[in-house]
């Protein structure tokens, strides 16, 4: 028998020999495909095929945002610094504007042993600017030109705030958005930033075998971007220009909505600003320019604009009277030229007041009185109940980023903000859509699309989107908007209304509602209070006016704002403007 050392010994021989044999099957055997697949590696090259990018037109195709083209020139990687130091020499002859010391710094960022794709130095040379200087460029091996696009506003300004514009993804974009690196620019407002996906396409890709050198030897497999990414919106663009020429000179806000389908014919936020001035970077001045502007053109008025509503909302207060009052539209109340409530008074817009006054003429004039003395009865709980149905104090789901929610005021939010309780004066200047009541020109055109429409409608540019319109109101509400119509039909197509006679020339049946929202206090003590037009111009009070047409088949809403534009009915010319060009152009039959 073989003895207990010879048998581990031979016990260990075998094991080793047994270990080989295993480290010989896995290198042979088990890494092959490994290996085969890191020599693919270095014989082929993935290229990522980036589409262009959407173009954005109005509803009838009318370009609001396209891509010029022209080309771009890159140098290869890996080039020793003299070598490019001569190459940027060579290019800054071409091009004057080329920085070789920017370029130099962008290049070796990129630069690196592991980088075999060319590196961009000029991103964007206009077709008009290359063509001269094609063939002698093409002579240098070293610079590589491709095809390239950039964003162009063929409008300028046109519907600014509404498109947006492009700028230089930054890191925190490419984070976000991983196509951005591949693009090197994303959507930042407007349209632009809320359908970037959309917009951006889909990536294609282009797998190619290189010898090495990193020359391209065959094509092996190609995916298409996909480029069926065009944006069509509802806006027009002849309302829109007409929207333009009306607010020459103004700033503020103008909304044209289709009251069943929140469609938004018109949006125009003023002043405007060029587009064209963001792409491939703003310069300083500019950017230094739109800031210092005291009337603050970077402001998207239309959902970030905040503003007391006025006496459009009293549609909104005489609602919740009626539900939650034991009044009708018939009732009638004595509206003198102010009540006193404790030590205050709260005057109405007419010194001599109203005399007596239902529902209708509380609308049809704007009479302050008749909601003062109603808002002693209701609670601003209730109140403000109805005013959330009619979707102030929230967002209206409009298809733009970074909307604003306003501010409805109650109990809870005044001792949250000012650690004060609420009184019954704050109830009293909430039903006029004054005091801490803040709303957007989108909301309150939203508001007016349910008055007409018996429905909440969400408002949106994208006809892609269609959204369904919220049935928010109760039987009793629903029934009580007949008379609601009625009283805005009165103050503008009736004598006496406070929008009467500023729209007169119109060719469609209007009904609407005047607000003035007064920006500063009015003293206790003043007896007559001096004209707007007389007071400094940023202590005049902004006009509102909000209408829906024709009125007895509503179709579209139109809300107006000019800031510090002195009492509502002043933009009813405005108004008139915009509701005849809605004829013109058929949106409304005759």
């Amino acid at each position: 028998m073989l003895s207990l050392r010879y048998k581990f010994v031979l016990g260990f021989l075998f094991l080793v020999w047994a270990l080989l044999l295993l480290k010989i099957f896995i290198l042979t055997i088990k890494t092959n495909d490994y290996f085969e697949r890191l020599a693919l590696r270095n014989m082929t090259k993935k290229e990522i095929l980036v589409p262009t990018r959407g173009l954005i037109m109005d509803r009838n195709h009318e370009l609001l945002a396209i891509n010029q083209l022209g080309f771009s020139i890159a140098l290869p990687p890996s080039l020793k610094k003299a070598q490019l130091q001569a190459q940027l020499a060579y290019l800054k002859h071409y091009f004057p504007d080329l920085n070789p010391t920017d370029a130099l710094e962008d290049y070796q960022k990129q630069n690196s042993r592991y980088n075999h794709n060319a590196i961009i130095i000029l991103d964007f040379i206009p077709y008009d600017q290359m063509q001269p200087l094609y063939a002698k460029l093409t002579q240098n091996p070293h610079i590589i030109i491709n095809a390239a696009n950039k964003r162009y506003y063929p409008n300028n300004a046109l519907a600014a705030h509404v498109i947006g514009y492009l700028s230089a993804a930054n890191t925190q974009d490419l984070k976000e958005n991983p196509k951005s690196q591949y693009t090197h620019t994303i959507g930042k407002t407007g349209l632009e930033k809320e359908y970037n996906d959309f917009l951006q396409g889909e990536m294609g890709y282009k797998l190619v075998s290189v010898n090495a050198l990193n020359q391209e030897l065959e094509v092996l497999e190609k995916k298409e971007p996909q480029t069926n990414n065009d944006l069509i919106l509802s806006l027009d663009k002849r309302l829109q220009h007409k929207a333009d020429t009306l607010f020459i000179d103004k700033r503020g806000a103008i909304i044209v909505m289709d009251v069943h389908t929140g469609e938004i014919l018109v949006a125009g936020s003023y002043p405007e600003y060029n587009l064209n001035e963001f792409i491939g970077g703003i310069s300083v001045a500019n950017w230094k320019n739109l800031q210092d502007d005291i009337y603050n053109p970077l402001l998207n008025r239309l959902i970030n604009g905040l503003y007391p509503p006025g006496s459009v909302v009293k549609m909104g207060s005489a609602l919740s009277f009626l539900e939650y009052l034991p009044i009708t539209e018939k009732t009638s109340v004595f509206a003198p030229g102010y009540i006193e409530v404790g030590k205050r008074k709260f005057r109405d817009w007419k010194a001599g007041g109203h005399g007596e006054t239902n529902l209708y003429k509380a609308i049809k004039e704007s009479v302050d009185v008749y909601f003062y003395k109603f808002s002693l009865d209701i609670s601003i709980d209730n109140l403000t109940k109805t005013f959330r149905k009619l979707g102030f104090g929230k967002k209206t789901g409009v298809d733009l980023p970074n909307e604003f929610v306003g501010i409805l005021p109650d109990p809870s939010w005044k001792m949250k903000r000012f650690g004060a309780m609420w009184n019954v004066g704050d109830t009293l200047i909430t039903s006029i859509g004054q005091g801490s009541f803040l709303a957007t020109p989108m909301q309150v055109a939203n508001y007016t699309a349910l008055i007409a429409s018996g429905k909440l409608p969400i408002p949106h540019f994208s006809l892609k989107e269609h959204p369904k319109p919220q049935d928010v109101l109760d039987g009793l509400q629903k029934s009580k908007l007949p008379f609601l119509r009625e009283g805005m039909y009165g103050a503008c197509s009736t004598p006496g209304g406070t929008a009467y006679k500023s729209t007169r020339g119109t060719k469609v049946a209007l009904a609407c509602k005047t607000g003035t929202a007064q920006v500063v206090g009015i003293d206790q003590n003043t007896q007559v209070r001096i004209k707007e037009s007389q007071m400094e111009y940023f202590h005049r009070s902004h006009a509102w006016i909000t209408a829906f047409l024709p009125y007895k088949n509503p179709q579209y809403a139109i809300t107006i704002l000019v800031e510090h534009g002195e009492g509502g009915s002043k933009n009813g010319p405005i108004l008139k403007e915009m509701a005849n060009a809605l004829l013109e152009l058929g949106y409304i039959k005759p």
